[in-house]
Protein backbone atom coordinates (compact mmCIF):
# COMPACT_ATOMS: atom_id res chain seq x y z
CA UNK A 1 0.00 0.00 0.00
CA UNK A 2 1.49 3.44 -0.72
CA UNK A 3 2.01 6.09 2.03
CA UNK A 4 1.15 9.30 2.67
CA UNK A 5 2.47 11.53 5.21
CA UNK A 6 0.25 15.12 5.03
CA UNK A 7 2.11 18.03 6.96
CA UNK A 8 -0.51 20.00 9.11
CA UNK A 9 -4.08 18.98 10.35
CA UNK A 10 -6.11 22.12 9.62
CA UNK A 11 -8.99 22.78 6.87
CA UNK A 12 -7.61 20.99 3.94
CA UNK A 13 -5.98 17.96 5.99
CA UNK A 14 -8.82 16.88 6.32
CA UNK A 15 -10.16 16.52 2.52
CA UNK A 16 -6.89 15.43 1.54
CA UNK A 17 -6.53 12.83 3.65
CA UNK A 18 -10.30 11.85 2.91
CA UNK A 19 -9.13 11.87 -1.10
CA UNK A 20 -6.31 9.48 -0.64
CA UNK A 21 -8.01 6.81 1.69
CA UNK A 22 -10.52 6.62 -1.64
CA UNK A 23 -7.00 5.85 -3.73
CA UNK A 24 -5.88 3.40 -1.37
CA UNK A 25 -3.45 5.63 0.17
CA UNK A 26 -2.31 4.71 3.65
CA UNK A 27 -2.49 8.13 5.54
CA UNK A 28 -0.85 9.84 8.47
CA UNK A 29 -1.40 13.49 9.53
CA UNK A 30 1.92 14.88 11.57
CA UNK A 31 0.64 17.64 13.45
CA UNK A 32 1.05 19.67 16.59
CA UNK A 33 -2.49 18.89 17.61
CA UNK A 34 -4.46 15.74 17.62
CA UNK A 35 -7.83 16.93 17.42
CA UNK A 36 -10.94 15.69 16.28
CA UNK A 37 -9.08 12.19 14.39
CA UNK A 38 -10.78 10.98 11.38
CA UNK A 39 -11.15 7.11 11.06
CA UNK A 40 -8.73 4.92 9.27
CA UNK A 41 -6.18 7.82 9.55
CA UNK A 42 -3.09 7.42 11.87
CA UNK A 43 -1.78 10.67 13.72
CA UNK A 44 1.81 11.41 14.74
CA UNK A 45 3.03 14.25 16.92
CA UNK A 46 5.26 16.50 15.33
CA UNK A 47 7.83 16.76 17.97
CA UNK A 48 7.89 12.64 17.96
CA UNK A 49 11.38 13.24 16.02
CA UNK A 50 12.57 9.83 15.66
CA UNK A 51 9.57 8.44 14.19
CA UNK A 52 8.85 11.75 11.83
CA UNK A 53 11.94 11.72 10.85
CA UNK A 54 11.64 8.61 9.40
CA UNK A 55 8.14 9.02 8.02
CA UNK A 56 9.40 12.22 5.85
CA UNK A 57 12.56 10.32 4.53
CA UNK A 58 10.58 7.47 3.15
CA UNK A 59 7.15 8.52 2.55
CA UNK A 60 5.04 10.79 -0.21
CA UNK A 61 4.72 13.90 1.32
CA UNK A 62 2.31 17.02 1.09
CA UNK A 63 2.65 19.71 3.60
CA UNK A 64 0.16 22.36 3.92
CA UNK A 65 1.98 24.28 6.69
CA UNK A 66 2.98 27.75 5.89
CA UNK A 67 5.83 29.51 6.89
CA UNK A 68 6.78 32.21 9.47
CA UNK A 69 6.48 35.35 9.66
CA UNK A 70 10.03 35.24 8.63
CA UNK A 71 9.75 33.25 6.01
CA UNK A 72 11.22 30.15 7.39
CA UNK A 73 9.50 26.96 7.37
CA UNK A 74 9.26 25.03 10.37
CA UNK A 75 9.47 21.78 8.67
CA UNK A 76 12.64 22.57 7.25
CA UNK A 77 14.07 23.79 10.00
CA UNK A 78 13.25 21.07 12.08
CA UNK A 79 13.33 18.15 9.97
CA UNK A 80 15.37 19.22 6.74
CA UNK A 81 17.88 16.06 6.79
CA UNK A 82 14.85 13.30 6.18
CA UNK A 83 13.49 15.63 3.53
CA UNK A 84 16.75 15.75 1.62
CA UNK A 85 17.24 11.93 1.72
CA UNK A 86 13.36 11.34 0.85
CA UNK A 87 13.35 9.80 -2.96
CA UNK A 88 9.31 9.79 -2.69
CA UNK A 89 6.88 12.13 -4.50
CA UNK A 90 6.92 15.46 -2.33
CA UNK A 91 4.29 18.05 -2.57
CA UNK A 92 4.42 21.68 -0.61
CA UNK A 93 1.62 24.31 -0.40
CA UNK A 94 2.56 27.10 -1.82
CA UNK A 95 0.14 30.33 -3.09
CA UNK A 96 -0.40 32.47 -5.72
CA UNK A 97 0.67 35.37 -4.33
CA UNK A 98 4.40 34.65 -4.64
CA UNK A 99 3.18 36.07 -8.65
CA UNK A 100 3.06 39.55 -9.72
CA UNK A 101 -0.05 41.01 -11.81
CA UNK A 102 -1.17 40.31 -15.32
CA UNK A 103 -1.73 36.84 -16.83
CA UNK A 104 -0.15 34.38 -15.18
CA UNK A 105 1.27 30.40 -15.78
CA UNK A 106 3.39 28.33 -14.74
CA UNK A 107 6.32 29.68 -16.88
CA UNK A 108 6.07 32.95 -15.24
CA UNK A 109 8.73 34.14 -12.99
CA UNK A 110 7.74 35.07 -9.38
CA UNK A 111 7.11 38.76 -8.70
CA UNK A 112 5.97 39.29 -5.51
CA UNK A 113 4.67 43.06 -4.46
CA UNK A 114 3.94 42.76 -1.05
CA UNK A 115 5.74 40.95 2.23
CA UNK A 116 2.81 37.49 1.96
CA UNK A 117 4.31 37.09 -1.65
CA UNK A 118 7.82 37.38 -0.33
CA UNK A 119 7.48 35.11 2.77
CA UNK A 120 5.61 32.52 0.63
CA UNK A 121 8.66 32.67 -1.87
CA UNK A 122 11.75 32.20 0.72
CA UNK A 123 9.98 29.56 1.56
CA UNK A 124 9.24 27.53 -1.70
CA UNK A 125 13.21 28.43 -1.78
CA UNK A 126 13.99 26.55 1.25
CA UNK A 127 12.26 23.26 0.07
CA UNK A 128 13.68 23.28 -3.01
CA UNK A 129 17.32 23.46 -1.61
CA UNK A 130 16.43 20.76 0.50
CA UNK A 131 15.09 18.73 -2.10
CA UNK A 132 15.36 18.91 -5.50
CA UNK A 133 12.66 17.11 -7.09
CA UNK A 134 9.91 18.28 -5.33
CA UNK A 135 6.57 19.79 -6.82
CA UNK A 136 5.53 23.48 -5.59
CA UNK A 137 1.75 24.12 -5.65
CA UNK A 138 0.74 27.51 -5.90
CA UNK A 139 -2.81 27.58 -5.24
CA UNK A 140 -5.63 30.36 -5.05
CA UNK A 141 -7.96 31.72 -2.24
CA UNK A 142 -9.51 27.94 -1.18
CA UNK A 143 -13.11 27.92 -0.10
CA UNK A 144 -15.78 25.02 0.86
CA UNK A 145 -18.28 23.85 3.26
CA UNK A 146 -17.53 26.29 6.42
CA UNK A 147 -15.13 28.48 4.37
CA UNK A 148 -17.09 30.82 2.24
CA UNK A 149 -18.07 34.47 2.18
CA UNK A 150 -21.98 33.65 2.50
CA UNK A 151 -21.90 32.50 6.23
CA UNK A 152 -20.94 35.98 7.39
CA UNK A 153 -23.52 37.38 4.76
CA UNK A 154 -26.25 35.02 6.19
CA UNK A 155 -25.53 36.05 9.40
CA UNK A 156 -26.47 39.53 8.99
CA UNK A 157 -23.36 41.41 6.96
CA UNK A 158 -24.67 41.99 3.70
CA UNK A 159 -21.25 44.61 2.52
CA UNK A 160 -19.32 43.60 -0.26
CA UNK A 161 -15.74 45.24 -1.28
CA UNK A 162 -15.54 45.72 -4.70
CA UNK A 163 -12.93 47.05 -6.90
CA UNK A 164 -12.79 47.88 -10.43
CA UNK A 165 -12.14 45.45 -12.85
CA UNK A 166 -10.71 43.72 -9.62
CA UNK A 167 -11.36 39.15 -9.83
CA UNK A 168 -9.83 37.24 -7.41
CA UNK A 169 -8.66 33.73 -8.05
CA UNK A 170 -10.37 30.64 -6.24
CA UNK A 171 -10.13 26.79 -5.75
CA UNK A 172 -12.89 25.02 -4.19
CA UNK A 173 -11.15 22.70 -1.42
CA UNK A 174 -12.40 19.15 -3.16
CA UNK A 175 -10.86 19.82 -6.38
CA UNK A 176 -7.58 20.86 -4.74
CA UNK A 177 -7.80 17.78 -2.46
CA UNK A 178 -8.83 15.81 -5.96
CA UNK A 179 -6.28 16.90 -7.96
CA UNK A 180 -3.30 16.40 -5.37
CA UNK A 181 -4.02 12.56 -4.84
CA UNK A 182 -4.90 12.77 -8.93
CA UNK A 183 -0.79 14.35 -9.18
CA UNK A 184 0.37 11.71 -6.80
CA UNK A 185 -1.12 8.26 -8.32
CA UNK A 186 -0.42 9.37 -11.78
CA UNK A 187 3.40 9.91 -10.55
CA UNK A 188 3.89 13.77 -12.10
CA UNK A 189 7.07 15.52 -12.06
CA UNK A 190 6.03 18.93 -12.22
CA UNK A 191 8.36 21.74 -10.52
CA UNK A 192 5.84 24.28 -10.65
CA UNK A 193 1.74 23.78 -10.57
CA UNK A 194 -0.46 26.16 -10.64
CA UNK A 195 -4.53 25.16 -8.59
CA UNK A 196 -7.51 27.92 -8.92
CA UNK A 197 -10.66 27.30 -10.95
CA UNK A 198 -11.00 29.04 -14.57
CA UNK A 199 -14.81 30.44 -14.73
CA UNK A 200 -13.72 34.21 -13.55
CA UNK A 201 -15.98 36.07 -11.51
CA UNK A 202 -16.01 39.09 -9.52
CA UNK A 203 -16.79 38.26 -5.45
CA UNK A 204 -19.94 40.91 -5.62
CA UNK A 205 -20.97 39.03 -8.96
CA UNK A 206 -21.08 35.53 -7.27
CA UNK A 207 -22.37 37.10 -4.19
CA UNK A 208 -25.54 38.84 -6.27
CA UNK A 209 -26.50 35.26 -8.44
CA UNK A 210 -26.94 33.70 -4.91
CA UNK A 211 -28.63 36.31 -3.05
CA UNK A 212 -31.42 36.48 -6.61
CA UNK A 213 -31.62 32.76 -6.59
CA UNK A 214 -32.60 32.68 -3.18
CA UNK A 215 -34.25 35.82 -2.60
CA UNK A 216 -32.19 37.29 0.04
CA UNK A 217 -31.36 40.56 0.77
CA UNK A 218 -29.38 42.18 -1.71
CA UNK A 219 -25.32 43.02 -0.76
CA UNK A 220 -24.48 46.32 -0.81
CA UNK A 221 -21.39 47.52 -2.21
CA UNK A 222 -18.79 48.89 -0.54
CA UNK A 223 -16.00 50.26 -2.83
CA UNK A 224 -12.43 49.25 -2.52
CA UNK A 225 -10.34 52.13 -0.21
CA UNK A 226 -6.50 51.25 0.15
CA UNK A 227 -6.48 53.63 3.13
CA UNK A 228 -9.83 51.82 5.15
CA UNK A 229 -8.99 48.15 4.97
CA UNK A 230 -5.91 45.96 6.62
CA UNK A 231 -2.60 44.70 5.19
CA UNK A 232 -3.77 42.01 4.86
CA UNK A 233 -6.76 42.57 2.65
CA UNK A 234 -4.81 45.40 1.19
CA UNK A 235 -2.42 42.40 0.30
CA UNK A 236 -5.28 40.60 -1.63
CA UNK A 237 -7.09 43.40 -3.36
CA UNK A 238 -3.76 45.90 -4.59
CA UNK A 239 -2.51 43.52 -7.54
CA UNK A 240 -5.31 41.98 -10.12
CA UNK A 241 -3.76 38.65 -11.79
CA UNK A 242 -5.22 35.93 -13.67
CA UNK A 243 -3.91 32.60 -12.98
CA UNK A 244 -3.89 29.97 -15.91
CA UNK A 245 -3.08 26.06 -14.96
CA UNK A 246 -1.77 24.64 -17.77
CA UNK A 247 -0.33 21.49 -15.61
CA UNK A 248 -4.24 20.54 -14.28
CA UNK A 249 -5.70 21.22 -17.95
CA UNK A 250 -2.62 19.74 -20.25
CA UNK A 251 -1.59 17.12 -18.40
CA UNK A 252 -3.85 16.01 -15.84
CA UNK A 253 -6.67 16.99 -18.12
CA UNK A 254 -8.74 17.31 -14.49
CA UNK A 255 -12.39 17.75 -14.56
CA UNK A 256 -13.15 20.30 -12.30
CA UNK A 257 -16.09 19.27 -9.99
CA UNK A 258 -16.64 23.17 -9.03
CA UNK A 259 -15.39 25.25 -12.19
CA UNK A 260 -18.24 27.56 -11.79
CA UNK A 261 -17.72 29.71 -8.28
CA UNK A 262 -21.09 31.26 -8.63
CA UNK A 263 -22.97 27.81 -8.71
CA UNK A 264 -20.90 26.33 -6.16
CA UNK A 265 -21.58 29.15 -3.29
CA UNK A 266 -25.08 28.85 -4.06
CA UNK A 267 -24.76 25.02 -3.03
CA UNK A 268 -23.07 25.78 -0.54
CA UNK A 269 -25.46 28.61 0.40
CA UNK A 270 -28.44 26.06 0.71
CA UNK A 271 -26.49 23.54 2.46
CA UNK A 272 -25.70 25.95 5.44
CA UNK A 273 -29.82 27.49 5.03
CA UNK A 274 -30.88 23.70 5.48
CA UNK A 275 -28.91 23.04 8.63
CA UNK A 276 -29.28 25.48 10.62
Amino acid sequence: MKKLSIIGNGYTAKFLSKEALKKDFEVSIITRNISNPKKNVHYFNYYDSKNIAEKLSKENIISTVPPNELGLDPIIQNYKKSIALNKKKIIYFSATSVYGVGNIDEKTKPDPKHSRGLIRLNAEEEWIKTNSDISIFRIAGIYGPKRHPMIRYLEGNNQIIVKKDYIPNRIHVKDLSSITIQYLVENKNNRIVNICDQNKISSYDAIKYVTTKLKLKKPSIIKYNPNKVSDNLKSFYEFNRIIKCRVVENELKYKYKYPDYAKALLTLTKKLIKNK
